[in-house]
């Protein structure tokens, strides 16, 4: 999903997608103390158009099909939910799990560490729709969530289009912006893959 794909590059690309300069104006004295204004944007006239981005989503899972198979093991009430044995929002529950990948490979158990995973629905903690998959579970119930990787780490590689004054601000005047040149975020290296006008 796509709203998917720019919440994962904004994060790795938080800097970059700050807000695009504003109009502010400074008075430049012309001619007999004739004021007239430039625009910051005036500067940029000659890198107008945007670039794509690409990074590499640092998730090992990224790009992956996720399989749960999940088992609720405990369930405690939140203040005025009333389906006493069925899992609702904000209800504090104990699941066991096992995670495989399409191939069966099993990258995760908490069978394995012989230890219940906690957690409160629907305010955050885990994966949205491993959260969203669990409501209206009943107790000891069990059921296998099969998330496609929009719904789990996002895909393998992000790509997002910036507007050269935005990343002009991130990497600075002296960058030699085209197709090729890599950019280091805190996400990881972003690489330019495009130019638009």
């Amino acid at each position: 999903m796509k709203y998917t794909l720019n919440i994962l590059c904004l994060l790795a690309l938080a800097a970059l997608v700050s807000c695009t300069p504003g109009a502010d104006t400074q008075p430049t004295e012309v001619n007999n103390d004739t004021a007239v204004e430039e625009t910051n944007n005036e500067a940029l006239s000659d890198e107008t158009g945007s670039v794509v981005l690409e990074l590499q989503n640092p998730s090992p899972l990224a790009g992956e099909t996720l399989n749960f198979d999940v088992k609720i093991e405990k369930i405690t009430k939140a203040e005025g939910n009333t389906q006493e044995d069925t899992v609702e929002v904000n209800d504090d529950i104990e699941v066991n799990y096992v995670g495989t990948l399409d191939d069966g490979e099993e990258f995760d158990s908490s069978y394995t560490r012989e230890q219940t995973l906690p957690f409160t629905v629907g305010i955050g903690q885990m994966i949205t729709w491993f959260d969203a998959g669990v409501v209206g579970m009943k107790l000891g119930e069990e059921k296998t969530l099969v998330l496609a990787p929009e719904e789990a780490y996002g895909p393998a590689t992000i790509r997002e289009s910036v507007t050269i004054a935005e990343l002009r601000e991130f990497v600075g005047p002296e960058f030699e912006i085209g197709v090729g040149a890599v950019i280091p975020t805190a996400g990881g290296d972003a690489t330019i893959v495009e130019l638009q006008d």
